[in-house]
């Protein structure tokens, strides 16, 4: 192609990446026509600001290539279409994108701006697992005891006073919703599992006895385990209240006196707290006793990722966080599971492959400007956007 140099062309050669403007001059870029040509491989991006004078701008990449491995190779924010011509390639070779959040209290929707607005969403409520709320084992003689008093709680069936002696380790509120509330959810369970030991192992055995939940195995931490006896609701104050009741829970030992004894597990309905009392036989002190293994298990909420791909391809989410190696196709989803409230998440897509007229795709267009840019007389080849 032959331009004559006309007091109305400003000709620019370019050899590295910048503002055509600048490259150009003060003087030179007010001139209607606007003509640059690559003198080198262009490492990075070409920019071409807006001005009024402007009435065609040519870029002719003369054999040689404009690759940006980060970005747009080109930025036409001219109101004048920038035409591209020559033979060398022209791309972005930048694949991937990335998102995250630091904060493990995150939830809520973060769109990804640089994959055409796909999204994370973190729910806190799609998603629930069995997790672990207590998990305790202690030597023998080692637990909590019972009180050697009675203990003034109110029980569900009638509200009525308690003279049984419970454990005050566990009468708290915190117990209280690790049992899972006034309808002991996490008790009521095949795997809840609670065992006993004396005091003093030297008057007797030392496992003394454990308790199951409805269903539950006939051993817990090594022992017989009691089946619930008594297991009856009972509404109190616009709640339902669980009662639950073990006849024979444990063997007492006081001296050489021996025999059994039942455990009963309720909320306090005054005051909210947990109760684990029991309800003496032979062998008859509640200091005597202790807790020593509990297992409690219960359905709580996790977390739930679903990655929206709006992209106009498939990507690969890869980073393990919580994706790792999984395609999602143009316009679908992803979602991911996580058996934890941590709504964390760090992940990296990746395009891969080329268009029908063999265009490498990239996440980042030719041109990322304002103004327009004609190829027409471009044969190189360019990167096609995955938007």
């Amino acid at each position: 192609m032959s331009i004559p140099l006309i007091a109305n062309l400003g000709f620019t050669e370019v050899s590295s990446a910048g503002n055509l403007n600048d490259k150009a001059g003060t003087d030179k870029s007010k001139l209607p026509v606007q003509l640059f040509k690559l003198t080198d491989n262009i490492s990075g991006n070409l920019t071409m600001t807006n001005d009024s004078a402007h009435k065609k701008i040519i870029l002719d990449t003369n054999g040689n290539t404009i690759i940006n491995s980060t970005g747009s190779p080109i930025t036409n924010n001219s109101s004048t279409s920038l035409e591209l011509k020559g033979s060398g390639n022209v791309q972005s070779t930048l694949t991937t994108f990335t998102s995250s959040e630091s904060s493990t209290s995150n939830t809520g929707t973060t769109t990804i701006a640089t994959a055409d607005n796909s999204t994370v969403d973190v729910s806190d409520s799609a998603h629930t697992f069995v997790g672990t709320f207590l998990d305790t084992n202690r030597s023998v003689a080692g637990g909590p005891s019972f009180t050697d008093f009675n203990t003034t709680v109110k029980r569900p069936q009638d509200g009525s006073n308690s003279s049984r002696r419970a454990n005050p380790t566990y009468f708290t509120t915190a117990f209280a919703s690790s049992f899972g509330g006034v309808g002991l959810d996490n008790i009521n369970r095949s795997d809840f599992g609670m065992s006993f030991t004396h005091a003093f192992p030297e008057d007797g055995t030392t496992t003394s006895g454990a308790i199951v939940g409805p269903g539950g195995p006939s051993t817990f931490d090594g022992v017989s385990a009691d089946a619930v006896d008594t297991n009856t609701t009972h509404s109190v104050g616009g709640q339902t209240y669980r009662y639950m009741q073990w006849n024979s829970a444990l063997v007492g030992v006081n001296n050489g006196n021996s025999g059994t004894m039942g455990i009963a597990m309720y909320i306090d309905v005054n005051t909210g707290k947990a109760v684990v009392e029991i309800i003496l036989g032979a062998g008859g002190r509640g200091a005597f006793n202790q807790i020593k293994n509990v297992d409690v298990l219960g359905v709580t909420a996790g977390r739930r990722f679903t990655f929206t791909n709006n992209l106009a391809i498939s990507c690969v989410l890869s980073g393990a966080d919580p994706y790792d190696g999984v395609t999602v196709g143009a316009g679908a989803t992803a979602v991911a599971n996580r058996d934890s409230t941590d709504g964390s998440f760090s992940l990296t897509g990746t395009v891969s492959g080329s268009d029908g007229s063999s265009q490498p795709y990239s996440v980042k267009p030719v041109n990322d400007g304002t103004g327009s840019l004609v190829t027409t007389d471009h044969t190189g080849t360019r990167s096609a956007s995955a938007f």
